[in-house]
Formats: C-alpha cells, sequence, structure tokens
C-alpha cells in the first residue's frame, strides 16, 4: 500500500403493507434510520463493466471478497482500481529499502508486498487465508485480495465520522494511515497522498457499470437478467412509501417505488405477477437457505419477523443488493456483506 510509514427510537420500516396515514405519520415522527450516512458516503455503487481492463480472475476474487468482507465505501470498481494503482494487477510486486549495516554489508527491507501492496506488519494483522489452505500468503491474490477489502473496512470504520467524503477518507487512510486522517480532519496535505485519492477515484468511475452486475448473468438466466435490469432503471429515483413505482417514477404521479413495489415492477417484466406487500410476497417461491446460492433476481426480506417482513431488497448479482430503503433516500445499491445481518428469509421467484 506504499504506506508514509510516519503514520501507520425506533428503525423506519418500509411499510408495504397499507396502513392509515396517521400511523404512518407517528413512526415518521418516530423514526430514524441508520443507514442514510452510507447511501450519502457508498463510494461508487456498481459493478466492474465490462470493457475495465481487469482479467476476469481478478473480477471473481473482488465479486467473492467483497461479500464476504465489503462494506459501503468499497465497492468492486473502486477496490480493483485501488488494486491498480497499488500494483498494475502484479500478485509479485514488491517494494523494499536498502539499509547498509556497520560492516558494510547490504539488507533488503520490505516495505510493500503483493498486489494490494501490504507492507509486513499489517499483513500480520490483517492477513487472510482465503483458499483456506491453512497459509495466510501475502503473495497470492485469492489471500492478499479479500485482506485488502477486510483492511479497507476496518480503516472506513476507524475514520468514519472524519468530514468529508468516507470513500476518500478510507483511500487516504490506507495511503497515509488512518492517524494522519485524523490528525488533519480528512485527506492530508501530502501530495503522494493526494494522488492516490485522486487516481484512484478517477479510474474507478471510469470502470464502473452502475446500471449492471460486475458480473455476467448466469448462462440460461436471461428472464432474471431482464428483471435486475428493469429493477435498475429505478436506480436513484426517490423512494415513496406506498407509490407505484412505475416511470418515470413521478412522487406527483404517485409513481415513486418503495421496497415491495419496486420488487414487483422488476417481476413483472417478464410476466410474473407479484403480490403488492412484503406480508404476501414473502410467501411466494422457493426459500434458499444460504446466501452462497443467492442467484440475480432472489428477493431478501428483512425486519420485523420471518412471517412477516417489512422489507424486501433483490440480488442482483455480483454481491450487490438493490433496495428502495426509506423516505428521504433513493432507490440504492448496496453490498450484500451490509445485508447479511439482517436477512430474515430469502425467496426464488419466477
Amino acid at each position: 500500500m506504499k504506506k508514509i510509514l510516519t503514520g501507520l427510537g425506533i428503525a423506519w420500516l418500509c411499510w408495504c403493507a397499507l396502513i392509515i396515514a396517521a400511523v404512518m405519520a407517528v413512526v415518521t415522527k418516530l423514526g430514524s434510520d441508520n443507514t442514510g450516512n452510507d447511501i450519502q458516503n457508498a463510494g461508487f455503487g456498481g459493478g466492474i463493466s465490462k470493457s475495465a481492463d481487469v482479467p476476469d480472475w481478478l473480477r471473481t476474487l473482488i465479486d467473492k471478497a467483497i461479500n464476504e468482507y465489503g462494506c459501503p465505501e468499497v465497492t468492486p470498481a473502486l477496490l480493483a482500481a485501488q488494486l491498480y494503482q497499488e500494483s498494475g494487477f502484479d500478485p509479485k510486486a514488491e517494494s523494499y529499502k536498502i539499509i547498509k549495516k556497520k560492516d558494510g554489508t547490504e539488507v533488503k527491507v520490505p516495505l510493500a508486498q503483493g498486489i494490494a501492496q501490504f507492507i509486513p506488519g499489517t499483513w500480520k494483522t490483517h492477513g487472510k487465508d482465503g483458499d483456506g489452505d491453512g497459509d495466510k500468503d501475502v503473495w497470492d491474490p485469492i489471500d492478499a485480495v479479500p485482506a485488502a477489502v477486510d483492511y479497507d473496512c476496518d480503516i472506513a470504520e476507524e475514520v468514519r465520522n472524519i468530514p468529508g467524503d468516507k470513500s476518500d477518507n478510507m483511500l487516504a487512510a490506507y495511503n497515509a494511515g488512518p492517524y494522519k486522517v485524523k490528525k488533519y480532519q480528512g485527506i492530508p496535505p501530502y501530495t503522494e497522498t493526494q494522488n492516490y485519492v485522486r487516481i484512484i477515484r478517477a479510474l474507478a468511475e471510469k470502470w464502473t457499470d452502475a446500471m449492471q452486475p460486475s458480473s455476467p448473468v448466469p448462462a440460461g438466466s436471461g428472464r432474471t437478467g431482464q428483471v435486475v435490469a428493469a429493477a435498475q432503471t429505478a436506480l436513484g429515483t426517490d423512494y415513496q412509501w406506498g407509490g407505484n413505482c412505475r416511470r418515470p417514477f413521478s412522487l406527483r404521479e404517485n409513481n415513486g417505488c418503495d421496497c415491495s413495489s419496486l420488487m414487483k415492477m422488476a417481476w413483472a417484466s417478464v410476466g410474473v405477477n407479484l403480490p403488492r406487500t412484503t406480508y404476501d410476497q414473502v410467501k411466494r417461491g422457493t426459500e434458499i437457505r444460504s446466501t452462497a446460492d443467492l442467484q440475480p433476481g432472489d428477493l431478501l426480506f428483512s425486519r420485523g419477523s420471518a412471517a412477516r417482513p417489512e422489507h424486501v431488497a433483490m440480488y442482483i448479482g455480483s454481491g450487490q443488493v438493490i433496495d428502495a430503503p426509506k423516505t428521504g433516500l433513493k432507490v440504492r445499491i448496496k453490498p450484500l456483506s451490509y445485508w447479511k445481518s439482517q436477512i430474515l428469509v430469502m425467496k426464488r421467484v419466477g
């Protein structure tokens, strides 16, 4: 990571069942949503575009790593850009310095190693055994890529309360150390760190495909590809409780999306007529037992209870999930890792 070595209530519910306006007003008054800050600072939100110069083997590792260790600040395109800036995707990349001892002999001291350019001390605390072979190998991308995601997310949490863009602060902390970001209350005034953030963000924007998953829809699943594409037509539009989720998603015409109408609209694009509310949608389809088995188009139910969930989102592939969260926020994409602890039931429909 070529570090500068000197710096090492009641929650808002997505009321998809129709209730009287008076009750909704009470909930509105009482509630707040702890994801509001995330959506404002969630990196680029999309996968890696097909045209991006990122090798297939690395795309797979990135998707898996973000699925397991990800956070809102780290998206596939952002991580790919970071790894490219660190090493040019070279698993054997190494930087070091030569120290001359008193006896005149020279010793090579490693500074940063592998595709993510971990310094030895950081690898010792954050190294991962990605393939389960019992070895945490900084030179092996199978281990180093998930470690990079895990470390990114750890430092993102450490500097979360610092003013400024949270993904920028995370990248600056990766390069200069969290202490420096805290000291300067944002990106430190170091040319290296400022360029590091600028270059990665520019490349991530170039490589981002915000409207498509970062991996192709599985073979034979053209219908689910259409479902995902339909859901993503609402990306970035305002949430509307009780909205019909019809283009052009105008709030004035009551055509914005809430959580369940977004699912209903998406599946209607392939002729599947889902019920209107989460209470009824959860009764449809086949239950999925593990997030490892999720496929694009699958529904993730959360909040409330398994029998009467209050919220629904859709898995769109590549460790990404789309949902319409709550009043005041927009239809968004977040990593599956964000949802894992919240999921009550997962269903496959169609």
